[in-house]
């Protein structure tokens, strides 16, 4: 995820954010067409728990009839009785590469999360509580998502999956004609950074050129997001600040080779000594059972082979020797999910690895090879258009995350907000998940006549991980209804 280490000037200018949506929507209109799929009722999942008032759905949707494209996806219609009045929510994972079905529905915020028995146990914070929750497996190769085209595989980059994304969404609402008039939110968290503001550009071309009905697109939301490689992943100072690494790193970090030129090395394959001496310092200091996406987590000694090779990225390559977070609750529950998946009554009741994939579900990447060259994609420029065409946009971040540390996610956003002359919405100040401290937020926007316009957002969650929902869910619940009302984060305690 990174680009080199000296801080430039973002183009702000209304050319640059021209230029920025033509480079990512020209030539893929054109290619959106009707496709068909397979959209079916989940009778019951296997292990599901009794009481499920709420349907769940799911199946393929082939986005490219030609090359064969066909991406996964997993419904959870919203708790309640009347779904349809609820909004829908789109979400993605990041990697680039990972799964949104074993990392966001069953790690994070879907209704269900798997036991070791392997039965499913309800997660009493999930987002369906407020939302009709899509997750989908993209792009191609990723989780039960396919290609028949072997060579998408090994050339598959950014505009790639933007395409497929788009194609994606309009034919599942041909799919789901019900969900046509709903509110939609896009939201993902890490890599998703690009796919979601690159989406979003598309769905508004799409609704400035359609002579049909236009998508109603409301708002993005992005959790540790990779935004700028220049900035988002300098972590030295956050690493320091907990006793993770000594005063000597972090000088050595600062002066010799910081995050940004060591993954840029990586990803060209010319990693220099200093670099490498860096690093191999760093992960001496932080020892074997640190996870820099969750410093405070402890770590499972039952981890499967298969979750050890489950971040195959090239940033997750550089923390290849460091173990791998899992939730407080439970630091294996990621094996849970790995075997779950694998399941054959599982796959069946999903609908899914109907065409009998020659490897193995997995976390991440699976058999994908992305641009590496694409995680140097500076998106800023990007979210200010989105913002300057009326899209309100959430940046949140887990305060326990040294891959895409708060610092760095609270720059990009008071730059945004200085590039697009905002104001500041009130003061940085705690905000409340029931009666504890959920994190800290500013707004940024417009102020006219006493009256105030939120445009832009940054929330810090606190005790979260790089997957928020996961280690902090009530917080993330809070977060994320606050998010779909517009409304501001609870500045006050309050009891349930």
């Amino acid at each position: 995820m990174l680009l080199s280490a000296s801080l430039t000037r973002v183009p702000s200018s209304m050319y640059m954010m021209l230029w920025y949506f033509i480079v990512i929507v020209n030539g893929v209109i054109p290619l959106f067409s009707s496709c068909t799929s397979t959209a079916e009722l989940i009778d019951e999942l296997p292990g599901q728990p009794d009481g499920v008032s709420f349907e769940q759905h799911s199946g393929y949707i082939v986005t490219d009839s030609w090359r064969g494209h066909a991406l996964f996806y997993y419904l959870v219609e919203a708790d309640a009785r009347n779904p349809l009045s609820y909004p829908l929510t789109l979400w993605f994972n990041g990697g680039p590469g990972c799964s949104s079905l074993g990392f966001g529905a069953f790690m994070e915020h879907g209704p269900f999360r798997p036991a070791g028995d392997g039965g499913l146990m309800k997660n009493e914070f999930s987002w369906n509580k407020v939302s009709n929750m899509l997750y989908v497996e993209s792009p191609i190769g990723v989780g039960f998502s396919y290609s028949n085209t072997t060579l998408d595989y090994v050339d598959w980059g950014d505009a790639d999956t933007a395409r497929d994304n788009m194609q994606f969404l309009l034919s599942w609402f041909e799919e789901y004609p019900k969900y046509r008039d709903s509110d939609l939110f896009l939201a993902g968290e890490s890599y998703a950074g690009h796919y979601v503001p690159q989406l979003a550009a598309l769905v508004l071309d799409y609704n400035k050129q359609s002579h049909g009905k236009p998508i109603n697109l409301r708002a993005i939301a992005l959790g540790n997001p990779l935004l700028d490689s220049q900035i988002s992943v300098d972590g030295a100072t956050f690493l320091w600040s907990h006793g993770v690494i000594s005063d000597e790193t972090l000088k050595l970090k600062e002066t010799v080779c910081n995050d940004s030129r060591y993954l840029m090395e990586l990803i060209h394959h010319k990693i220099s000594t200093e670099c490498t001496e860096v690093f191999e310092k760093q992960v001496e200091e932080m020892g074997n059972f640190t996870d820099p996406g969750d410093v405070l987590e402890p770590y499972c000694f039952s981890g499967t082979a298969a979750m050890q090779s489950a971040s195959s990225s090239a940033w997750d390559a550089y923390h290849a020797k460091l173990a791998r977070r899992m939730v407080l609750t439970d630091p294996c529950l990621g094996d849970s999910i790995f075997s779950y998946l694998n399941n054959p009554r599982v796959q069946k009741a999903l609908h899914a690895n109907t065409t009998k994939l020659p490897l193995a579900w997995q976390f991440c990447s699976g058999s994908l090879s992305y641009h590496a060259v694409e995680l140097g994609t500076n998106i800023i420029p990007l979210l200010s258009a989105l913002i300057k065409e009326h899209l309100r946009v959430l940046l949140f971040s887990g305060d326990q995350d040294s891959k895409i540390p708060l610092t760095q996610t609270r720059m990009i956003a008071n730059m945004i907000a200085r590039d697009l002359k905002f104001t500041s919405l009130g003061q940085y100040a705690p905000w409340y998940d029931k009666m504890q401290v959920g994190g800290w937020t500013q707004s940024f926007g417009t102020s006219r006549k006493g009256k105030n316009a939120t445009h832009l957002t940054f929330a810090t969650v606190r005790g979260a991980a790089h997957e928020v929902p996961y280690t902090s869910p009530s917080q993330a619940l809070t977060l994320f209804k606050a998010f779909l009302e517009g409304s501001s984060l609870p500045k006050v305690p309050f009891k349930n």
